[in-house]
């Protein structure tokens, strides 16, 4: 009788606040409690970890701030330590999931140990970095090494089909390796009926104001210029309006200068505040033009929200033609932007009927179903 499989996940990004360590953590906590094998491991000094037993963080020998990315740490993992871990696991498939300095080390341990590898296209880095720096050269030479990392990768996972193109014909993977990992989300944790109609008096808001919601890190690359100058030049003094930004990152240390406009920077929240956070808002923002999926966008919908989302990038897929969720809107386009915003601002019967239909097509996206998709599709060596 064959024993049941195993795998090791290794990630530069597992105790960060943000979607993709969410989905890494909701997977390894899946897999615990349905009873498979899988080992989440990273190096960091971060710890926004859930405290289960199959989440395996090691502190960095050295970290530093990513080079025109400074949201985002760069460690350099204790390799013997990391090296042990997998060899005692001994693990069927190893999937490295960010192609940073631990998933770079995960892949020398993988080839020492001859594994069979698969990862996981989470994050636009190209696109991000173009973002912070405008420099076509940055933007190229970081194509030029996640091509080279992904095609070392027996199978490589995407979070939307947006991205299938740039898989298949720029890195030159076939199309039978490329495999989209069904979108999915804690469903049980968010829900509209966590809604508490007197949630914004703490922050001097009235009830019955009308909150515009992002949640995300607040920093160059996720467009975040952009939504603000699209409010601030539309901001009347007189409307009871509010943009609320959850997260971290540049702007939260500017948030003084927009608090004129109706505009509060609430930093980070955890998971158990977003239950009650997000339900308690009217429609959520998201204006990022290079993100592979979204997972708060999918947060968003499962506790009632309406999206505006932009036309580049994953969260576009999220909207659905059929039942009506949400606008999807032309990137950068200031006027169409706020076109959608003021639509949800002051048509009540339209974000009632985008609520009830984001609702119901976010109770399809179960991370159950992405973990089961995630499991069966990593193939041992014979």
């Amino acid at each position: 009788m064959m024993r049941p499989k195993r795998i090791v996940l290794i990630t530069d990004t597992l105790c960060d606040a943000n979607g993709v360590s969410r989905f890494i953590q909701d997977i390894a906590r899946v897999a615990r409690n349905q009873g498979y094998d899988l080992t989440a491991i990273t190096s960091t000094a971060k710890t926004y970890c859930e405290p289960i037993d199959n989440i395996k963080r090691f502190d960095p020998l050295i970290r530093f701030k990513m080079p025109f990315y400074p949201e985002l740490d760069l460690a350099i993992p204790p390799f013997w330590k990391l090296y042990r871990t997998v060899k005692a696991k001994n693990p069927d498939v190893i999937h490295i999931s960010t192609p940073g300095l631990v998933g770079l080390t995960g892949l020398v341990i993988a080839k020492i140990l001859r594994k069979p590898v698969y990862s996981t296209y989470h994050t636009d880095f190209a696109s991000y970095l173009y973002s912070n720096t405008k420099s076509v050269f940055i933007k190229k030479f970081t194509r030029f090494f996640e091509k080279r990392f992904y095609r070392a990768c027996q199978g490589v996972f995407i979070r939307s089909d947006i991205y299938r193109p740039l898989i298949e014909k720029e890195f030159e993977i076939d199309a039978d390796h490329v495999l989209t990992i069904p979108a999915g989300i804690d469903i049980g944790h968010y829900d509209a009926n966590h809604r508490d109609p007197n949630y914004w008096n703490r922050y001097g808001i009235a009830s019955d104001a009308t909150i515009a919601l992002y949640v995300g890190r607040v920093s160059k690359e996720k467009n975040i210029a952009f939504l603000l100058d699209t409010w601030k030049a539309n901001f009347k003094p007189d409307q009871n309006h509010w943009l609320i930004l959850v997260g971290s990152g540049s702007f939260y240390q500017r948030r003084v200068q927009y608090e004129a406009y109706n505009i509060k920077f609430l930093g980070h929240q955890d998971k158990s505040e977003l239950a009650t956070l997000y339900p308690s808002s009217d429609f959520f923002i998201f204006p990022s033009n290079s993100d592979t999926l979204g997972q708060v966008v999918i947060e968003a919908m499962a506790s009632g929200l309406p999206i505006v989302v932009s036309d580049q990038g994953g969260p576009q897929t999220l909207v659905s033609q059929s039942v009506p969720n949400g606008y999807v809107i032309e990137q950068n386009h200031p006027t169409k932007w706020w076109q959608a915003i003021e639509t949800m601002l002051y048509d009540n019967e339209k974000r009632l009927i985008f609520s009830v239909n984001a609702r119901q097509l976010a109770q399809n996206l179960s991370i159950e179903k992405s973990f089961a998709f995630f499991w069966e599709n990593h193939v041992p060596k014979m």
